[in-house]
């Protein structure tokens, strides 16, 4: 007699982000999205099981306006923050960047704005000594992400 496997489904609330927005669950999330030259960034404490996205638009934030999480440098300190006050613990975080493609031919570059949106994020996680365990940057075609908040995996294709 064989034995077999039983997979436990775990209930999940499902939320699609839309670019300049984050989510934060200490529960079961699965959060979707669709990346262009856009970055989406996955912050996740696998002791406490507690995770996290955002989803950028561009790098740097100048000051003028309403400050908001469009740009990567806010973007990047509410999620640690929104990470952190859901119980998530800093030493323990780990990430996952995705994104930052060169959408159109005639903008390749070695700064274009993907590549921006993506060296900020490397470079903000570098800075708080958050090991980054997965990175698909770059390219120049979009990415639809799925990320578990309670699992931190991270589910990703090219289209």
């Amino acid at each position: 007699m064989s034995s077999l496997a039983v997979q436990t489904l775990v209930p999940r609330v499902t939320r699609f982000l839309q670019p300049g927005h984050l989510a934060v669950s200490a529960e079961p999330m699965q959060i979707t999205t669709i990346l262009g030259s856009c970055v989406a960034v996955c912050l996740f404490d696998p002791q406490r099981r507690i995770g996290g996205m955002n989803h950028f638009m561009l790098p740097l934030f100048g000051g003028g306006g309403a400050s908001s999480p469009r740009f990567g440098n806010v973007a990047m300190t509410e999620l640690l923050e929104s990470v952190r006050a859901a119980g998530g613990r800093l030493p323990f975080m780990q990430a996952r960047v995705f994104g930052g493609a060169c959408m159109f031919s005639q903008m390749e570059s070695a700064t274009h704005l993907g590549q921006k949106n993506s060296d900020l994020a490397i470079e903000f996680l570098s800075r708080h000594h958050i090991d980054v365990i997965q990175r698909e940057t770059g390219g120049n075609r979009g990415r639809k992400l799925i990320f578990r908040t309670d699992e931190g995996n991270a589910c990703l294709n090219l289209i």
